[in-house]
This record gives structure tokens, sequence and C-alpha cells, in this order.
């Protein structure tokens, strides 16, 4: 992303079992067709192994490039600084900072969210750890050297907002952003001249939608929207018309920008068919 080539990267959630073959036999599928894997933590607050502990087992068995993800949810300053100089021991050297879903929507219901700083907050606990110190200014025996990403809304109902709240994020440490699902065009676009001039490169994201029901549930989603014209094309065509979707959804924003990340949900055949969309501006 620094020397300005197009990147693209894909989501895979950690096991929901102390085994790690079924992550690993994905990653080694989806290895040659990305620049990065991207590992959530604790997505829909449901109990799966640590994302940071997943992204390290990743790294150290393959080798590929990983992105953890990391909230605010479940740690407090300590517990993130302590698991993020275990994590770069380890070889991780990218994070992207998140808020995290609520415990009341996941499995354990009467969980606490600890949410101790936001994901601002964490982005400048980052950078103190780059610089080698700790949130509080301590000096540590060593700094970390992590990149550090952030989440965004480009189909947010105000976008000055959303604008404004990602400017705050950039002055916080994050250096690249990734977008929700991208479903209108000309509305990410309009967010793309919005940001430009905040200088940080942007990740579109592609979910390729399965079906009506599935988009009408995404569209209810605050930040989330999917046009009428969308909606009527998946009524008739399902499963195959929404990959087209996210297809045409690539192709429409490879020229503009840094690069595209795609949600899999479990079907790995997806990032194949937006890779190959988007071979053209991959190459060097």
């Amino acid at each position: 992303m620094r020397d300005g080539r197009f990147t693209l990267t894909a989501e895979l959630d950690p096991p929901r079992a102390p085994d790690l073959s079924t992550l690993v036999e994905h990653a080694r599928r989806l290895q040659p067709l990305v620049n990065a894997l991207n590992v959530t933590d604790g997505s829909r607050a449901r109990v799966r192994m640590a994302g940071l502990f997943a992204s390290v087992a990743l790294r150290q068995r393959l080798g590929v490039e990983v992105v953890a993800h990391l909230t605010t949810r479940d740690r407090n300053r300590i517990a993130l600084q302590a698991d993020l100089l275990g994590a770069v021991a380890g070889g991780l050297r990218a994070v992207l900072v998140v808020t995290g879903d609520s415990p009341a929507d996941g499995d354990e219901p009467e969980a606490k969210a600890v949410s101790d700083v936001d994901a601002a907050g964490i982005a400048r606990l980052v950078s103190a750890l780059n610089s080698g110190r700790t949130s509080s200014g301590k000096r540590l025996d060593g700094a970390t050297n992590l990149l550090v990403g952030g989440g965004t809304a480009p189909n947010a109902d105000d976008l000055d907002k959303e604008v404004a709240k990602l400017r705050s994020r950039v002055e916080a440490g994050v250096r690249f952003c990734q977008t929700q699902p991208v479903y209108d065009v000309d509305r990410a676009l309009r967010f793309h001249e919005l940001v430009r001039p905040l200088g940080i490169p942007i990740l579109y994201g592609l979910l390729p939608l399965q079906s009506l029901e599935a988009a009408t549930r995404f569209s209810r989603i605050p930040g989330m929207h999917v046009p009428d014209t969308i909606l009527r094309r998946l009524e008739t065509g399902g499963d195959r018309e929404g990959l087209a979707i996210a297809i045409e959804t690539a192709r429409a924003l490879a020229p503009h920008a840094a690069g595209l990340h795609v949600f899999p949900m479990g079907r790995l055949e997806t990032v194949a068919a937006i890779a190959d969309a988007v071979a053209p501006w991959r190459v060097n």
C-alpha cells in the first residue's frame, strides 16, 4: 500500500475449537490469491479462539501476511499491550482496531464489555508501543513496529460525521482503512473523494450476497445500504447474481481504490472470483 500497489485482502474467522487445521487449510488456499489475510477477533460476540493467537499461528506456519483484528470490547489497556507484545514477538506486523459487537448479541449475553478504550484509543496505544513506551508513557525495553488499520462506513447517513470520525482515528495513528461491505458504487465514490485529503489507503469491502433475505437483513444494519436495484436483482437471480454484483462492484471501484477487502463468509471460491476480476489492477 505504501508503494501505491493495489491490495487485496480476505477475512477469516478463528475456529470455535482448540484445533487450527481448518483455519490453516483455508489460509493456505487463499494465500496465493491475496496480499494479506484478516483474522477476526470474537466477531458477532461469539466465543472463538483468540484472533491474535490464530494470527500468530498463521504467520508461523505459513508465513502469510496477517492483519489481526483487535477489539476494545474484551481487554483493558494492560491486557491489550501485553497481548500485542506477545503477538509481535510471534511475528505479527499489522492490526485492525475495531470496537467489537455487543456481548448482548452473542452467545454469552451476560458477559460484560470492558471497553477500556475506544478504537482510536487502541490506535494511540499501538502508536505508543511503536515508540517504545506504554500507553501511560512508561519506557519499555523495546519497541514494536505495527501497522495500524481502522474501520469506516462509506454507507453512513451522515458522511461528514463519518469522515470526521475517520480523521480522528488517523490522528490517533491509523494508517489504512477497511470499509463495511459496499453495494452502492456511486455512494462509495462520493465518500472516496471526501476522505482523499486524509491521505491513507482505503480498502473497500465486498461481501457477495447469497439471497434477497440476506440482503434485506444486511440493509437493516446501521451504516449499511443495499440499493433497491440490487434487491431486485437478487430477487430474480439469487446467489449467482450476488456474486455477479460483487464482481461488478470490484471492477468499478478498482481504478479508484487502494484495494479491496473480501468477506467470503466461508465461501472461499468467491475470493478467487474477485481476485480474477481485479487482476488487471494488481499488476505491479
